[in-house]
């Protein structure tokens, strides 16, 4: 009898339901196992994507350290010309002091320059018989007068200049007025008077 007291009785009922229990553990553990490779993969993919993304701006700020530093390398060796033209001038000035020397000299500075500023995209803008254009002109002075007509631009006294189509100088110029008509008036006559 006193076997009989050690033994168990298990329903069955108990032990579908411990096979069920165990079955969900498994199943969760399974889930568990899943979810931690994911979370253990997302975390490489997430820490590749810091380091790509780390090496990307390091990459942009070398670029852009090199456009800054080699991006005047283009304008530098257009403006060596006129290093040249100094230097050639310079030197027929100490052979030949004369004025004519000095004259061809600038000439040939204007023209190179002229060319330089046209290659980058800067272009004078037109004044001599233009009417005025205030977003173009920057009138500096009225001139009243018959030979020109009402608004024309008559003289420039400092050239304009736009780069790529917009204006960075205005041309600063003359414009033409025609002369006010007195008239005498009654008043007039009887102060003279």
């Amino acid at each position: 009898m006193k076997g009989e007291k050690d033994r168990v009785i298990i329903k069955m009922s108990d032990l579908n339901n411990l096979k069920e229990s165990t079955k969900k553990k498994k199943e969760l553990e399974d889930k568990m196992k899943k979810m931690e490779e994911e979370l253990s993969l997302l975390k490489d993919k997430y820490i590749r994507t810091l380091a790509d993304f780390d090496n990307y701006k390091k990459r942009m700020e070398k670029e852009k350290q090199d456009i800054f530093k080699y991006g005047t390398e283009n304008l530098v060796l257009q403006l060596l010309p006129f290093d040249d033209i100094f230097e050639a001038v310079l030197k027929q000035m100490d052979n030949n002091p004369a004025p004519d020397t000095i004259h061809k000299g600038v000439e040939m500075l204007k023209r190179e320059f002229t060319r330089f500023l046209e290659g980058i995209g800067v272009k004078k803008i037109d004044t001599k018989g233009t009417l005025f254009n205030p977003e173009l002109h920057e009138a500096a002075e009225i001139v009243e007068t018959e030979e020109y007509k009402e608004g024309e631009v008559i003289e420039e006294i400092r050239s304009g200049y736009s780069f790529h189509n917009r204006v960075i100088r205005p041309a600063l110029v003359k414009v033409a007025k025609k002369p006010v008509c007195k008239t005498s008036t009654g008043n007039e006559n009887s102060r003279s008077s």
